[in-house]
C-alpha cells in the first residue's frame, strides 16, 4: 500500500513541483534517498533535482490504523491543517525553521513538506555525554539557547489571551499518576513529596498563565539544529490553544530523563535545561509552576512505560526500574525546594 501511495506522490512531484520552486528552473529528476519507518507512519526523504538547484522534500505516509483508530486520511488532514496554520503564521512573523507544505495528498493519507535540515538536539547531547571535551560545551550551550529562543518566538507569534489555570484538574491528574506510580513501584514517600509540593505550588498560583499554540512534542529528538538555527517539523500533535509552559515542561522533562543513561550525567542535563530556560524566559512566579508541570510529564512517561514488543519483557522491566529510581531522585531534587 505504501509503495502505491509513494508512487502517486512522486508522479505528482514530476508533474507539478516546478510551481513550488519556480526559481530553480526545469525539473530534471525525482529521487527517493531515505526511508524511516515509525509505528504509525513511514517517512520518505525525496530529492527534486532542478536545473539550478535541488530541493529536499519530506513525505509522511500514515499507516492503516487498527479498528477503532483514526484513519490515515483523517490524520493527514489534521496534520496538514496544523502545518498550513503554522506556516502562515511563521511567514507573517518571520519565524524560520518551519517546513512549507507541498501539494495536497490528504486523500492518500499522506503529508508532504519541505525538509527541515539539521542534527537532532538529542544527538548533540549524547555526543557531548559520550565524548567529553574537557568540559567545553560551547556547541551544546549554543544549541540549547537556540532551542529556547525558537520556542519563545513560536509562542509569541501564536499567543492568545492569558488563561486561568485549572488547578483542580491538574491536582486530580497528579494524584492519579502518583497512585499508578505507587502500583508500579514508586515509593510512597516520593509520591507524598510530589503531591505535597503540587498542592503548595498550585495554592500559590492565582494569576492567569500565558497561552498560545502548543506543539506537545517539543522534544530534543524533534528539535533540529543547524548552522542557520533551529527547526521543527512535527505538527501532528499541535493544539491551537493551550498553556505555553507545557511545551517547555515537555522539553525539560525529556532532557532530564536522559539521565537514565549512565553516561549522561546531571552536569550535562542541567546545563541544557538552564541554558534553554534562560533563552526561553520564565518569570519568577512561573518557575515553580514549570517545575510542577515537568514533574507531571515525568510521571506520565513512567506511567506509559517503554514502547517495546510484548516479548521484550526484560527490557520493559529494566526500563521501569531505571525510571523508578530516576523519578524518585527527580522528586527529591526538583520538588523539595517548593515545600
Amino acid at each position: 500500500m505504501s509503495d502505491s501511495v509513494l508512487d502517486q506522490i512522486l508522479e505528482s512531484f514530476r508533474n507539478s513541483s516546478s510551481k513550488y520552486f519556480p526559481q530553480h528552473g526545469q525539473l530534471k529528476a525525482v529521487r527517493v534517498v531515505g526511508h524511516t519507518p515509525k509505528p504509525d507512519h513511514y517517512t520518505y526523504e525525496v530529492v527534486l533535482d532542478f536545473e539550478a538547484a535541488s530541493a529536499r522534500i519530506s513525505a509522511k505516509l500514515y499507516r492503516g490504523g487498527k479498528p477503532g483508530q483514526r484513519v490515515p486520511q483523517e490524520l493527514a488532514r489534521n496534520e496538514v491543517q496544523n502545518l498550513q496554520y503554522v506556516w502562515q503564521e511563521s511567514e507573517k512573523r518571520k519565524l524560520s525553521g518551519i517546513p512549507c507544505p507541498i501539494g495536497d495528498f490528504t486523500e492518500l493519507g499522506a503529508v508532504a513538506s519541505t525538509k527541515v535540515n539539521g542534527l537532532p538536539l538529542q544527538s548533540i547531547i549524547m555526543k557531548v555525554a559520550l565524548l567529553p571535551d574537557n568540559g567545553n560545551h560551547a556547541l551544546l550551550q549554543a544549541a540549547a539557547r537556540q532551542a529556547g529562543g525558537w520556542l519563545r518566538q513560536f509562542h509569541r507569534i501564536t499567543a492568545g489571551v492569558p488563561t486561568a489555570l485549572n488547578t483542580g484538574a491538574i491536582l486530580e491528574e497528579m494524584e492519579k499518576l502518583c497512585l499508578k506510580g505507587q502500583k508500579d513501584g514508586l515509593p510512597a514517600e516520593a509520591t507524598a513529596t510530589i503531591l505535597k509540593n503540587a498542592r503548595v505550588t498550585l495554592s500559590r498560583h492565582k494569576k492567569p498563565v500565558r497561552s498560545s499554540a502548543v506543539l506537545n512534542d517539543y522534544l530534543p529528538l524533534n528539535v533540529m539544529v543547524s548552522e542557520s538555527g533551529v527547526g521543527f517539523s512535527d505538527f501532528a500533535s499541535l493544539s491551537r490553544n493551550g498553556v505555553s509552559l507545557h511545551d517547555a515542561a515537555v522539553f525539560l522533562a525529556a532532557v532530564e530523563a536522559l539521565e537514565k543513561y549512565p553516561f549522561c550525567d546531571r552536569r550535562i542535563t542541567a546545563l541544557v535545561q538552564d541554558t534553554f530556560l534562560e533563552a526561553y524566559g520564565v518569570s519568577a512566579p512561573e518557575h515553580s509552576l514549570l517545575s510542577l508541570m515537568k514533574m507531571k510529564v515525568l510521571l506520565q512517561m513512567f506511567a506509559q512505560g517503554r514502547s517495546v514488543k510484548e516479548s521484550a519483557v526484560r527490557k520493559k522491566v529494566m526500563w521501569a526500574n531505571v525510571m523508578k529510581r530516576f523519578i524518585q531522585q527527580a522528586a527529591e531534587r526538583s520538588m523539595a525546594p517548593a515545600a
